[in-house]
């Protein structure tokens, strides 16, 4: 009876020690994901904005820029 015990509460030890390691990497996963996205937002608009300078003022109606 004292073995079934300890092998219960490791297992519902290791379940919940599991659970809460699972939930931090969840969340730095999101804020990682998140944060990516942002970030290649950011530089694709900043390629646009580097087109748009470069273009000569006859083009430059041509190109939707995004706005």
């Amino acid at each position: 009876m004292d073995m079934t015990n300890y092998l219960i509460g490791l297992l519902t030890g290791v379940s919940v020690t599991t659970f809460f390691i699972g939930k931090e990497w969840y969340k730095y996963y999101t804020k990682y994901t998140i944060q990516q996205k942002q970030l290649d937002r950011v530089l694709k608009l900043n390629d646009k904005i580097k087109k748009l300078k470069n273009l000569s003022p006859s083009d430059a109606p041509k190109l939707n820029a995004g706005i």
